[in-house]
């Protein structure tokens, strides 16, 4: 196996250690939650549950499950559409909102204690790394991957 090939089975091993650990400390096992909620909060109007489907890539299913949730804590609001009754209009309220804003608080101060921890050479090698890395993912010059389901590793 390769540089490349090490490289990926380590990311992926250590994406999957701590992915649920890293997301559960900031949104307190939200289950989706966070990602909607700050949608709508950053929206400068109400938006309908496939519009939050499409935009954070799950189904409508599971769209539905995190409003569901989200309204029981009181931080959305479901309105029929005035204009076409067969649409929903979810909105954020004022505690959605505060909910919101404290999350993006709890994250900015935990990435601030992890960037000071690795200094200011290491935090800005990272920071390039991962630019390059985007890059890398989104240049349309590399050939797309085989069609069919993904290698096991």
């Amino acid at each position: 196996m390769g540089f490349a090939e090490d490289a990926v089975a380590e990311m992926f091993a250590l994406s999957m250690r701590t992915r649920g650990k890293a997301i559960d400390k900031v949104s307190r096992g939200a289950k989706g939650e966070m990602p909607a909620l700050h949608m709508l909060a950053v929206s400068s109007m109400p938006l309908t549950p496939g519009r939050i489907s499409d935009a954070l890539g799950v189904s409508p299913g599971r769209v539905s499950a995190i409003l569901d949730r989200l309204e029981k804590k009181g931080m959305i609001v479901r309105e029929t559409d005035p204009s076409n009754r067969r649409n929903v209009l979810v909105s954020v309220t004022d505690a959605g909102r505060e909910a919101d804003r404290e999350a993006f608080t709890q994250m900015h101060d935990r990435f601030i204690r992890v960037f000071e921890h690795m200094g200011e050479e290491h935090t800005r090698q990272f920071l390039d790394r991962c630019k390059e890395f985007a890059g890398y993912m989104l240049d349309e010059g590399f050939p797309s991957p085989p069609e069919g389901p993904p290698c096991a590793l």
